[in-house]
């Protein structure tokens, strides 16, 4: 057991009768996937895992209990192609490993043993791949399904996700001064998973490269950027969450410190991506706000490059070579490797029929290469239609209340999600995170929240219009006999 189990196992055995506070341990844990939790063997159990169990151990307790959510019915029916897309993916990895045995080269899970290509056949990465699949769709049910619950709060939970996007700032800004300046970096606490090839030594010629807390900068980055477009999202739409403001330029800090191709790109989609979303929802008056936040961003970039330049000339050929390199990042020895990679996973497609060697049997060096030559088109046809459903019935939802908590964590969940995916489709085969099911979790509850606070809305207008024949009944009566008294007396 590591110093990180030491702290989560005990914690989460005193706290197991508090669901929602294992939630709020589960954001804060994702941000060590570097580390484990305890290591048996070879294998490392992630950080996150440990409070999702106990999480998961507690609802399904509830459940065998007899216990039920108010907002199931909807979180089902948003979820049944996400589990059909599960059931097939389980299916296919028993399946077309045999069926097309020795008959396809694919890049195994764990390459460096191998050095390249080999036949496939049944291994163990189909079974431990599915395994861990099959955690995080209970996960994503389970979580969904508590989370419609009116006593839990959502937004205290998107808080957490961006405290969490504060510690892996402090922790980015600890390791550039210890790689700059010496400062003491507990190595052995953040990168203690033995199944991790954990990169913390990378430089950009002079520039040291900064991963955090993550195994690579690539992953460091791809989560900053999720921090930071959600961040950007939700400052524009006028939402007061504590110190969100100050998080955008220190999580852009951050991400600039680890000098990757993959964060850059990735804010560069993003920035595109805003006025398109400001004209998708409708909001065309955020077209102004993110005129005026690109304008001062750059006015303070600008600022901060000639403050820099003064106290520290020597910083210039430094940026300039990160600026080279990453200008000719198609020129790498590693972006050749990892597009032969993609383009080798992409020739599975055709040669499997579309259907994919099973889950688990090749290892992409990006998203889509990854989806299609695992669980062929049929199950990323099957996740395409999953995400386009969720995300028209998100927009839906938010039109129909006016700015509140279950509708700020739609704002704020989005653009994390597509941030992630974007980051994904360029560096990274899936998204295996149980931090990204969990928010897709708090997505789909919200969504299910509003659905009941809009029934409860509309059987409220059905009552109070049938209670009114009934009074405008008896005022009708009261007036007959009032007419009529006189005429008896008479």
């Amino acid at each position: 057991m590591t110093i990180v189990g030491l702290i989560l196992f005990p914690l989460c055995l005193l706290l197991w009768m508090r669901p929602q506070l294992m939630l709020h341990i589960l954001l804060l844990a994702g941000m060590l996937p570097a580390a484990a939790a305890l290591v048996l063997g070879g294998l490392g159990v992630q950080p996150a895992m440990v409070p999702a169990m106990a999480f998961m151990s507690f609802v399904m307790l509830q459940w065998v209990l007899g216990v039920h959510y108010p907002g199931e019915r909807t979180v089902m029916t948003l979820c049944f192609p996400f589990m059909l897309v599960v059931a097939w993916t389980l299916l296919a990895s028993l399946i077309m490993p045999r069926l097309f045995m020795n008959q396809v080269m694919v890049w195994p899970q764990k390459s460096d043993s191998v050095g390249g290509r080999v036949l496939l056949a049944p291994n163990f990465g189909n079974i431990s791949q599915d395994m861990y699949l099959l955690i995080n769709a209970v996960f994503l049910v389970l979580a969904a399904r508590f989370l419609t619950r009116s006593d839990v709060r959502l937004d205290r939970l998107y808080r957490t996700f961006l405290i969490s996007g504060w510690c892996v700032v402090g922790i980015c800004m600890w390791q550039f001064a210890h790689r700059v300046g010496g400062v003491p970096f507990p190595d052995t606490f953040f990168y203690s998973n033995p199944g991790w090839a954990v990169l913390n030594t990378q430089t950009a010629g002079p520039v040291p490269r900064i991963n955090g807390s993550f195994s690579e900068p690539a992953a460091c980055a791809a989560f900053l950027s999720e921090i930071l477009f959600s961040t950007v999202w939700i400052v524009l739409q006028g939402y007061s969450v504590a110190r969100a403001r100050w998080l955008i330029p220190a999580s852009a800090l951050a991400l600039a410190c680890t000098t990757s191709t993959t964060g850059f790109i990735t804010v560069a989609v993003e920035i595109c991506l805003l006025p398109v979303a400001a004209i998708a929802t409708g909001a065309m008056q955020l077209l102004g706000n993110i005129t005026r936040m690109i304008v001062v961003g750059i006015a303070l970039l600008a600022c901060g490059v000639l403050v820099v330049v003064t106290v520290a000339p020597q910083v210039v050929p430094a940026a300039q070579f990160v600026f080279q390199s990453t200008a000719e990042k198609k020129d790498s020895q590693s972006y050749q490797d990892r597009s032969q990679v993609d383009r080798d996973s992409m020739s599975l497609v055709a040669e499997t029929y579309g259907l994919g060697v099973g889950w688990g049997s090749n290892r992409a060096s990006s998203l889509l290469p990854g989806l299609l030559s695992t669980i062929g088109v049929v199950g990323a046809v099957g996740l395409l239609v999953f995400d386009t459903k969720l995300l028209r019935r998100a927009m839906a939802a938010r039109r129909r209340v006016p700015p509140g908590p279950e509708r700020m964590v739609i704002e704020g969940v989005v653009p994390a999600l597509v941030a992630r995916l974007i980051a994904a489709s360029l560096s990274s085969p899936t998204v295996g995170f149980l931090d990204f099911y969990l928010l897709i979790a708090m997505l789909i509850a919200a969504i299910a929240r509003i659905d009941l606070i809009c029934a409860g809305r509309a059987r409220a207008q059905v009552a109070q219009r049938a209670l009114a024949p009934v009074y405008a009944t008896a005022a009708q009566c009261h007036a007959r006999v009032e007419t009529d008294t006189p005429q008896i007396h008479a």
